[in-house]
C-alpha cells in the first residue's frame, strides 16, 4: 500500500509541476472561474491561496474541484486545450461503470480547462 501511495504521489507532483507551466499569469489562478457541468449545472470554483505564493491555490483542480455552492467534483482526467495531462485509470473506471461529470471552465491566458470525474452533492 505504502508503495502505491509513494507512486500516486510523485504522479501527482509530476502532473503539478506540468500544469504549473501554464499557471504562470495570475489570471490563470481557478479561484473563481465558473464550470459549466452539463446536466449537473453550472458551479463556481472554490479555491485557496496558499503562503507558497500568489499562483498556488489548493486544492489543485488536478485532484478535486470544490464549488462554492456545495458539491466536490474528484478528478480522474484533466484536460487542457484538448491535451490530456492527467488520466487516472481509465480502464478501472470503465470496468467500475461509474457514472461521470465533465466540467470545463476557461481560464485567461490559458485556455479551455476540461475535468472528468465523480461528482458528489
Amino acid at each position: 500500500m505504502r508503495r502505491i501511495m509513494v507512486g500516486l504521489t510523485v504522479a501527482l507532483t509530476m502532473a503539478a509541476m506540468g500544469l504549473g507551466v501554464y499557471a504562470l499569469p495570475a489570471s490563470a489562478l481557478h479561484a473563481g472561474a465558473a464550470a459549466d457541468c452539463g446536466s449537473a449545472g453550472t458551479f463556481t470554483i472554490h479555491a485557496t491561496q496558499t503562503p507558497l505564493g500568489p499562483l498556488n491555490e489548493q486544492p489543485h483542480p488536478g485532484i478535486v474541484l470544490i464549488f462554492e455552492e456545495g458539491g466536490v467534483l474528484t478528478v480522474f482526467k484533466l484536460a487542457v486545450n484538448g491535451q490530456v495531462f492527467i488520466d487516472k485509470n481509465e480502464t478501472g473506471r470503465a470496468m467500475n461503470n461509474v457514472n461521470e461529470v465533465t466540467c470545463t471552465f476557461t481560464l485567461p491566458d490559458i485556455g479551455v480547462i476540461e475535468a472528468t470525474g465523480i461528482l458528489t452533492p
